[in-house]
C-alpha cells in the first residue's frame, strides 16, 4: 500500500539534500510554496506532471520516487560511495540539446576559442539570453555547459551553452546537438563531495578531474567514444551547484550500454 506520509518525508529529504528551501523549489517547478509544504507533510500528492518535474529536478527516476517502472528516463544502474560522497552510474536515453555551441575549428587558435567561451560564461545576461531562446525545453529547465571532445586535439573540440529539449525544432541561430544513449558517472556538488576533494565547497568542473584521474581507473571505467559528451548540469541560477555527467563504458565492454 502506498504510504503518503513516507512519500512526503522522502520528498523533504531530497530537497534538504540539495540545501534549498520550499520557496526555491516551488519557484523552480512553478507551483506554490504551500503546495510543496503539503506534499512534504503528506497532506496531498503532487499530480503526475509535478512528479515528473520533481524527478527531473532531483535527478532521480520516477521508480525511485514511487517504486514503479519508469520508461524513457535516466536509470540508476549502480551507486558507489567513497566516504560519504556518492557516485551514481546511470543510463541516460538519447538526448537533444539546443543553444549556442562554439566549435574550435571556427577560431584561429585554442586561445581564441577559450577566450570566447570565457566571454559568454562571464557575461551572465548574454548567457541567460542564449538559454531563454531555446524552445520546447524539458521542464524543469536546467542550464547546461556541454564540453565536446575536450580529450582530443583542440580543433576537434566544442563548447555549448545548452538546455535539454523535447525536439530539434528550434529558431534560426540556435544550435542543436544530439547525444546517443550512454552510461554516465554522475556526481553532485554537495558537502560530502567537496570534502572528498579536501575543500569546503566545489564547482562542477572540479569533479571531472577526480572522476577521470581517480574514480574511473579504480572502478574499471574508461571514456565512452560513442558521441556522448561531458555535461555540467546546473540546478541554480547562480551556477553554484549541480551535477557532473561523465560518459563512460566499462573497461571490459565494447559499448556503453
Amino acid at each position: 500500500m502506498f504510504d503518503q506520509i513516507v512519500f512526503g518525508e522522502k520528498l523533504k529529504k531530497y530537497r534538504k539534500d540539495k540545501n534549498i528551501t520550499q520557496e526555491a523549489l516551488a519557484e523552480k517547478i512553478n507551483v506554490s510554496a504551500q503546495a510543496v509544504s503539503k506534499w512534504e507533510k503528506g497532506e496531498c500528492l503532487p499530480d503526475v506532471y509535478n512528479i515528473k518535474l520533481l524527478g527531473k529536478f532531483y535527478h532521480i527516476s520516477i521508480d525511485t520516487l514511487l517504486d514503479i517502472d519508469d520508461i524513457g528516463n535516466e536509470k540508476i544502474i549502480d551507486s558507489i560511495k567513497i566516504g560519504e560522497a556518492v557516485f551514481e552510474i546511470i543510463k541516460k536515453p538519447p538526448t537533444i540539446l539546443a543553444g549556442k555551441i562554439l566549435r574550435a575549428n571556427n577560431f584561429k587558435n585554442v586561445q581564441d576559442f577559450e577566450q570566447n567561451i570565457g566571454y559568454i560564461n562571464d557575461n551572465i545576461n548574454e548567457k541567460k539570453a542564449i538559454f531563454n531562446n531555446v524552445k520546447n525545453c524539458i521542464e524543469p529547465a536546467c542550464d547546461i555547459h556541454l564540453s565536446i571532445n575536450f580529450w582530443l586535439d583542440w580543433k576537434s573540440r566544442g563548447f555549448g551553452f545548452v538546455r535539454e529539449t523535447l525536439n530539434d525544432d528550434q529558431s534560426n541561430g540556435i544550435d542543436v546537438f544530439k547525444m546517443p544513449e550512454s552510461l554516465y558517472i554522475r556526481a553532485y556538488t554537495n558537502k560530502a563531495m567537496a570534502q572528498l576533494l579536501t575543500k569546503d565547497q566545489c564547482d562542477i568542473w572540479e569533479l571531472f578531474a577526480y572522476i577521470r584521474n581517480y574514480f574511473m581507473p579504480t572502478h574499471g571505467f574508461k571514456m565512452a567514444v560513442n558521441g556522448a559528451q561531458e555535461m555540467e548540469i546546473f540546478d541554480t541560477e547562480e551556477y553554484k551547484t549541480g551535477y557532473a555527467y561523465m560518459p563512460v563504458i566499462y573497461k571490459n565492454s565494447s559499448n556503453c550500454t
